[in-house]
């Protein structure tokens, strides 16, 4: 049996040019989440700029734009304080007459009457012409000294005189409140003169008889006309 032996000396050889990129290979499997990062430190607050300079010129009006998308409906407020009381509004119309209410209780019925005299010609004149010789005032609401009778109750009253008329003519007026409701006048000298009046009265009115002023005050009374001068009242 023979054995050879063999030896081989390989020397290395210059380093040859780079070869090309090979092409790319296929993409790997996704690799697992990292850990959160420590969150970092708030920076400092920067220095306020300079104030820019504006060096814009006046330009025309833009068109208008068109109007937006209607927003979402807000939370409703809160309730606003009470607002200053209004004017005033014009008055309504008429409203239409209401049903006819349920009789109500009967009440007493008022009764109110007097007649008296005078006593004196020729009365105090732009004054409450008194009466004092009272033939009735059973209710005692007429006042003989002042002349003046007070109305009890509120109602419809009938009010008369009867006067002579002497010496000058006469001006006299039947006063309600002070003021005068109905006048007569009488320029014949020796004559009479007559008044009846209806009169509406609220609770407390006042009603008198009284003469204009002196050159007009022909009311007269003697003993052959003990009725001259009359003033009577009923309700």
């Amino acid at each position: 049996m023979q054995i050879l032996l063999m030896c081989v000396f390989v020397f290395p050889g210059e380093k040859g040019d780079r070869g090309l990129i090979g092409p790319q290979g296929l993409m790997g499997d996704k690799g697992d989440m990292g850990t959160s990062g420590v969150p970092g430190i708030n920076g400092k607050k920067g220095d306020q700029g300079e104030q820019g300079v504006c060096e814009c010129k006046d330009g025309m009006g833009g068109a208008e734009g068109r109007p937006g998308e209607k927003g979402a409906k807000g939370d409703k407020g809160d309730i606003g304080g009470q607002g200053l009381q209004g004017r005033t509004g014009p008055k309504g119309n008429q409203g239409i007459i209401g049903l006819i209410g349920p009789p109500g209780p009967c009440s007493p019925a008022i009764q109110s009457a007097f007649t008296a005299l005078i006593n004196q010609s020729f009365p105090t004149s732009n004054w409450p012409i008194a009466f004092p010789i009272v033939i009735t005032n059973q209710q005692g609401h007429f006042n003989p000294l002042t002349g003046i009778y007070t109305a009890p109750v509120n109602g419809t009253y009938v009010f008369s005189y009867n006067l002579a008329v002497a010496f000058r003519m006469l001006k006299v007026g039947l006063f309600r409140n002070l003021y005068p409701v109905v006048r007569t006048t009488e320029g014949n000298d020796q004559a009479t003169t007559s008044q009846t009046i209806v009169l509406h009265l609220t609770m407390g009115d006042q009603v008198w008889l009284q003469v204009k002023n002196s050159e007009t005050n022909g009311l007269h009374t003697d003993i052959e006309s003990s009725t001259d001068g009359l003033f009577k009242a009923h309700i």
